[in-house]
């Protein structure tokens, strides 16, 4: 009688039989991993946990980092299964990774069942990893969607209890994960004396720069347990915003960045995409494409497409700002109106437009736009009128940017000059895209650390275009904390943008956390959850609203409603 083939742990051996079922097939090593027979001798460490993301029907990358910096190659097994027992896999091989990508390991597991959760684990040494669950899209109609969407985690703000949460919300497909991954800053800049009281001190000691520097710092955000548990409860889709590279990045710089200290903005770009690419559990760019023109879009059967867009590196115009400005009428007419400011730039433009009429042309449900930071119209309301004295008082007292920002408020300008507000035409062109698509568009945002609900209006005719939930940060402060410790101000200001901003429906300025996002061909609904402290673990998560919208009997959506609870 033949010996019988342990099934725990992994046997890195792949016998006749497995090769003809494809147990040793149906995969691709990504990012510099090569496929080796060697056994897995290296005792090598799983200190970052699992991770999957980038799926599809019938694929899914899986990810891990078997770190042993005493060792040139690891030699590191895995294995994908139906159950979590590990009794019936599909895929199982064994990849060699090294310190020239920084110990990780990324596979593009393929030709799976579409619609189907598998469970997966690697294998270094006597060591094996934490498993993890992973899931591909669903390709056929009469389910829904439901998407955690995530943004905005600085290390030093606060303790991951939104990725807990995400970790222990069932059935979910994905975790859409729209920026601010990481922070480059040292433990004194952002946030710098919140970290300190809380013992969260992001490594390396000073602002992330070099290939090093970045990889230092993605190790240390993964070596939390709450965002490990989030990335091994479901496939993570995942694009960056600036602070993967630097604060306020545009395709030729930043404003976190200096050249006379810090070398060339290129270098520093090249060296964090690469620490991007190999500490996500994502594709890495096709041969001859340039690592910043990340765009895709993932198909979730007949119900949506899911469309990620790149607003920072590669067709972001350099920003404005209303430093020096004197005439605010001139301001808005002349440099911020110029239609010659994009933030996608052309070629992006005319394949997102692309996107929504192929999504709307096959019956695709809803068009949902993967986008890094508001696109709703938001004027200030008239600070400097509405908050009481006893508030106003000290921001005087205080003086510096609080007070600029207070006093430039009573103007009424946008916000943001970092959001869509500072490209209007670009965002106009959008829109338009979306109306002659037909498409039902549904924009995802973070960014701003503050919850959004928005209807979105084309400014040439003030037509329904559109709509938008902006998730709140993970962990990350708004600037209202920033500009008094008096609690009030949360209330006033979430009063106020609406009643300022005709498309803003609702506004939380406080809360942190994340948006559970439903989807059904007829319906789109977004629970927005927060959590009542991130500077504890001992903390509750709470729905405090849901925004919904129904497509009607021919199939276009109306405004969306609000229900707060």
């Amino acid at each position: 009688m033949a010996e019988k083939r342990p099934k725990s742990p992994l046997n890195s051996g792949i016998s006749r039989r497995e090769a003809l079922l494809g147990l040793g097939s149906g995969f691709t090593l990504l990012g510099g991993c090569r496929t080796t027979r060697q056994a897995p001798t290296v005792d090598a460490e799983f200190t970052s946990g699992v991770a999957s993301g980038d799926p599809t029907s019938n694929s899914v990358v899986i990810w891990t980092r078997a770190y042993a910096p005493e060792v040139g190659s690891v030699p590191v097994a895995f294995e994908v299964a139906e159950d979590a027992g590990f009794e019936k896999i599909v895929r199982r091989g064994t990849a060699l990774t090294s310190a020239a990508r920084d110990y990780t390991v990324k596979v593009d597991v393929e030709s799976l069942k579409p619609g189907q959760q598998y469970h997966y684990r690697f294998k270094a040494g006597a060591n094996v990893s934490p498993s993890g669950k992973t899931r591909t899209l669903k390709d056929v109609s009469g389910h829904q969607v439901r998407l955690a969407v995530a943004s905005c985690a600085n290390f030093a703000s606060g303790f991951y209890n939104a990725y807990r949460t995400i970790a222990e919300t069932p059935d979910l497909d994905a975790v859409v994960h729209l920026g601010d991954y990481i922070y480059e800053y040292g433990p004194d800049g952002y946030d710098g004396a919140t970290g300190r009281r809380i013992g969260r001190i992001p490594e390396p000691a000073h602002d992330t720069v070099t290939l090093e520097d970045y990889r230092a710092r993605f190790a240390c955000y993964r070596r939390d347990p709450d965002l490990q548990a989030a990335h091994a409860a479901a496939p993570f889709i995942t694009i960056w915003d600036d602070h993967e590279t630097a604060n306020n990045s545009w395709s030729g710089g930043a404003g976190n960045h200096k050249e006379d200290t810090q070398g060339s903005w290129e270098a520093r770009c090249d060296a964090a995409l690469q620490a991007y690419f190999e500490w996500l559990p994502m594709r890495d760019p096709k041969p001859g494409q340039a690592a910043k023109t990340l765009t895709r879009t993932y198909e979730f059967g007949d119900i949506a497409s899911l469309i990620l867009i790149e607003s920072r590196l590669t067709g972001r115009g350099e920003p404005l700002s209303y430093s020096g400005m004197t005439d605010p009428e001139a301001f808005e007419k002349g440099p911020l109106a110029d239609p010659a400011r994009t933030l996608l730039g052309a070629p992006q433009e005319a394949w997102l437009d692309g996107e929504l009429k192929r999504s709307t042309a096959a019956g695709i449900a809803w068009q949902v736009l993967g986008n890094q930071t508001v696109m709703a119209p938001m004027r200030t309301p008239d600070y400097m009128a509405i908050l009481p004295e006893d508030i106003l008082g000290p921001v005087r007292e205080k003086g510096g940017y609080g007070l600029r920002w207070i006093e430039r408020s009573s103007l009424g300008l946008p916000v943001n000059l970092d959001s869509w507000d500072g490209y209007p035409a670009a965002r106009e062109r959008l829109l338009n895209s979306a109306v002659e698509a037909e498409a039902n568009l549904v924009v995802l945002s973070g960014d701003s650390h503050m919850f959004w609900a928005s209807d979105l209006y084309r400014e040439s005719d003030r037509r329904l275009a559109g709509m938008e939930f902006a998730t709140g940060s993970i962990t990350s402060p708004g600037g209202y904390e920033n500009l008094t410790s008096d609690p009030r101000i949360f209330d006033i200001a979430a009063e106020a943008i609406p009643q300022k901003n005709e498309g803003v429906r609702f506004a939380n300025v406080k809360d942190k956390g994340f948006i559970l996002l439903t989807l059904t061909r007829q319906t789109v609904e977004a629970d927005y959850v927060g959590m009542s402290t991130v500077h504890s673990k001992d903390f509750e998560a709470r729905t405090f609203m849901t925004a919904r919208a129904e497509r009607d009997e021919h199939g276009h959506a109306g405004g969306i409603s609000i229900s707060p609870r």
